[in-house]
């Protein structure tokens, strides 16, 4: 499939029509970034390929080691596959991965699309912070790749992973390719010097969360972003991303304390023919109003109560953005116009 070359804008409620001007396109419309036309079935079973192997590749990884005594083959396979760690761990933010035909095909399968809530300053950084994670943030991974490709963030956006990803073949690179950088609060004051930055503040702890009747988010006691974002000065803007809890599952619950404490996905993922493979659900970004912020120095008395209130501003915003946009997202979605956001 060739790379993004148009976007087609769908207004809320309105006929689909195309054209391309950045944020113009987004803003309150509902923009599918590989338009609506059907995706041909030789596309879909290679999405669902491709997807097994970027996923399942974990459990790749475990079973080649399980089996290596027994067998050389899969002893060398294994060597190679850990071997590539020690390979450098560059570029970051490498353009022809951003454009990657891969990531092209992926949107065309889960239909995905992105509504801008209000125009944004390019020239201004901002912190964005995403919710749900979901068993897996895969359509966290696929907004980077339309954020470069449409350029409506700015030249250069980042994101923040758990530092247990950059610990696994292939992952790693790919990750790094697409400016994702390990979550801590010093690569975090050092990438918004140069760009936006994206986090998903959930975590790990929000993957036992996936699935349900509601959407389930760990929000009331993380403040580590907000504190950051206050330090530096720099507005938050919510994001909620519809349909990623519904994609896979993750479980067993039992593991969460562990997975917690040693900051890994401790479990397993699995989603149609209960495979570590998504099901095919439509994902819909919504980019909400910027928060503002004051900047106070973590050394002023005022700093945790400007922090408090602050964090209090963008619960607020966030959960008016999912009220407001879980009707457009279930218009097309069955069940999810009632579907409710709980705050943990």
């Amino acid at each position: 499939m060739p790379c993004l070359q148009l976007l087609a804008t769908v207004a809320l409620g309105q006929p689909a029509s195309a054209g391309f001007s950045r944020q113009e396109t987004a803003y309150r419309n509902r923009l599918y970034t590989e338009g609506t036309s059907t995706m041909p079935i030789w596309q879909q079973c290679l999405a669902m390929a491709t997807l097994l192997v970027f996923i399942a590749w974990i459990y790749v990884l475990a079973i080649l080691m399980l089996a290596a005594p027994l067998s050389p083959l899969a002893a060398t396979a294994a060597l190679a596959a850990w071997s590539t760690l020690l390979l450098p761990c560059t570029p970051l933010l490498w353009r022809p991965a951003l454009s990657s035909p891969v990531f092209a095909l992926w949107r065309k399968y889960f239909n995905y699309s992105v509504v801008y809530e209000e125009k944004l300053d390019v020239s201004q950084h901002y912190l964005y912070a995403d919710f749900p994670h979901g068993a897996f943030p895969l359509s966290q991974l696929l907004a980077l790749t339309v954020r470069h490709k449409a350029g409506w963030d700015g030249e250069n956006f980042y994101g923040l992973a758990a530092d247990s990803a950059f610990r696994i073949p292939l992952w790693r690179h790919v990750y790094t390719w697409l400016g994702i950088v390990p979550a801590s609060v010093a690569n975090l004051k050092k990438h918004i010097k140069w760009g936006c930055v994206a986090c998903t503040p959930g975590g790990i702890a929000e993957m036992y969360l996936a699935g349900g009747k509601h959407d389930h988010i760990y929000i009331k006691s993380r403040k580590g972003f907000v504190s950051v974002s206050v330090e530096e000065g720099i507005p938050i803007v919510p994001v909620y991303h519809f349909g990623n809890t519904a994609l896979l599952s993750f479980g067993p619950k039992f593991c969460e304390p562990y997975g917690r404490r040693w900051r890994f996905s401790l479990g397993l993922l699995y989603g149609t023919f209960g495979l570590p493979l998504p099901r095919r659900v439509a994902l819909m970004m919504v980019v909400g109003p910027p928060v503002a912020v004051e900047k106070v120095a973590r050394t002023d008395p005022r700093f945790q109560e400007v922090v408090d209130e602050t964090h209090g501003r963008y619960m607020a915003t966030l959960q008016a953005l999912h009220d407001k946009y879980r009707a457009v997202y279930g218009a097309t979605c069955e069940g999810w116009a009632d579907r409710q956001l709980v705050m943990h």
